[in-house]
């Protein structure tokens, strides 16, 4: 099938164009409302009473309730819109008030957890606290490392302090 607002073709089961969005030919929706009348004017059974309904059948004899499953069911969740101020670069300014922000020692930490962390913000500045972060954690370990290394040196005789054996 084509589809009659953009022109794109389009699956025959489909309900929706894929390219625009718009509701496909009622080609298909008018043979399943067919067969569902069809259905319900079936002769009684044996016992007397009518036939158990298919609850497919009732969908196609209702076609909004399907179409809006349908709609469902096909169209992708859509991302939510990331506002076009927290994609704006920070200017060079902006750059060194950070950089004096985070030469202050428990600020820094502070800031750096608040910015990397935040909902909302710039994302320039968002991956430079993360990276600030990652690296603060690199330095603290390698400090970690060599102090247990000295600290071992020490205790096992290997090095003197001071000349203190």
């Amino acid at each position: 099938m084509i589809c009659e607002k953009c022109g794109e073709p389009i699956a025959q089961d489909a309900l929706y164009c894929e390219n625009c969005g718009a509701r496909a030919a009622l080609q298909a929706d008018a043979a399943q409302a067919c067969s569902a009348s069809a259905r319900k004017s079936m002769p009684l059974d044996e016992g007397g009473s009518p036939e158990q309904e298919n609850p497919a059948s009732e969908d196609a004899a209702r076609p909004g309730r399907k179409r809006r499953r349908a709609k469902r069911e096909k169209m992708p969740p859509a991302d939510p819109p990331i506002p076009p101020e927290d994609m704006i670069p920070l200017t060079t300014g902006q750059c060194v008030g950070i950089l004096l922000a985070l030469c202050v020692p428990v600020l820094n930490l502070v800031l750096m957890l608040k910015w990397a962390y935040a909902a909302r913000g710039n994302e320039s500045r968002r991956s430079l606290a993360r990276a600030g972060l990652i690296l603060t954690g690199v330095c603290i370990g390698a400090s970690i490392v060599v102090l247990a290394a000295v600290t071992f040196a020490v205790s096992m005789g290997l090095v003197s302090v001071g000349g203190v054996v």
